[in-house]
């Protein structure tokens, strides 16, 4: 009698629990966006800034209980750097404190819910970019039915040189753009520019070493004069505060040349 009587009493328990009304969610808000960076990187001693150089804060958007069509726009997320490196004021605007090898994590809370950690890099002030290699890559030569033909790597290097020795600046978008092409057959793109996971790109962020590495994969099937040799002309630019870098643009030559003698037209 008496474990039925404590089974009873446990039933009876999971009855109320089970009817107890669920908390509305805190202003609304049900679910929260990760935290939207407006650059990889901020610099030590200043403000974090978007790609127009201007300082911006950081964003989370509040959804409600309609999903992604319901965001809530009045809610104010509190911030928290959980390393040293940097600190968030009120307002959402990230300050670089000092520099660090490795990201400063930060989260963002609204009510009960929180962000997952978002990684922002604490960096020295970058102030030039240069080639990492030759600015006149090696021919790429192709073949007709070729459908992966891909330059060498578009290397380039952004540098804090007011740092002894100078050193790579990491977190900073350097973009490409393709200037002069080959003739596309009927106006069509003959080169993409790819990052480094090989997906089309038109800027890259610079690794721990400062460096980006894009390529162009060459459309042979998309050449008006297949046969004819000619090159791209890409130009690699970073900026910081909205003003070039020194060294920029840097200006890429990429030499394409098919196996198909020349006159001869690919069918």
């Amino acid at each position: 009698m008496r474990y039925r009587l404590v089974a009873l009493a446990a039933a009876a328990a999971a009855i109320g629990i089970g009817c107890r009304a669920i908390p509305a969610p805190v202003d609304g808000v049900l679910a929260l966006s990760p935290i939207l960076l407006p650059s990889p990187g901020v610099v030590a001693g200043d403000t974090l800034r978007d790609s127009t150089g201007r300082a911006a804060p950081l964003r989370v958007v509040a959804f409600g209980l309609h999903g992604e069509g319901d965001t809530i726009t009045t809610v104010v997320p509190t911030y928290v750097v959980l390393d040293p490196g940097a600190h968030v004021t009120p307002d959402g605007y990230v300050i670089g404190d000092s520099v660090r090898p490795s990201p400063v994590r930060i989260v963002a809370t609204v009510g009960t819910l929180q962000t997952s950690a978002a990684n922002l890099s604490v960096t020295p002030l970058p102030d030039s970019i240069g080639p990492t290699g030759a600015t006149t890559l090696a021919t790429v030569t192709w073949a007709p039915t070729d459908t992966t033909a891909r330059s060498a790597a578009l290397g380039a290097t952004v540098l804090a040189t007011g740092l002894v020795p100078p050193q790579g600046v990491q977190a900073v978008i350097v973009r490409y753009a393709i200037v002069s092409a080959p003739p596309g057959f009927n106006n069509a793109v003959t080169g993409i520019l790819l990052g480094a996971s090989g997906t089309p790109t038109t800027a890259d962020t610079t690794n721990t070493s400062g460096q980006v590495a894009p390529t162009i994969r060459v459309r042979p099937a998309a050449l008006a004069v297949p046969s004819a040799p000619d090159s791209f002309v890409v130009t690699a630019t970073a900026s910081y505060r909205g003003v070039p870098l020194r060294g920029s643009p840097i200006r890429f030559v990429v030499p394409i040349k098919s196996t198909v003698a020349s006159g001869s037209r690919i069918r």
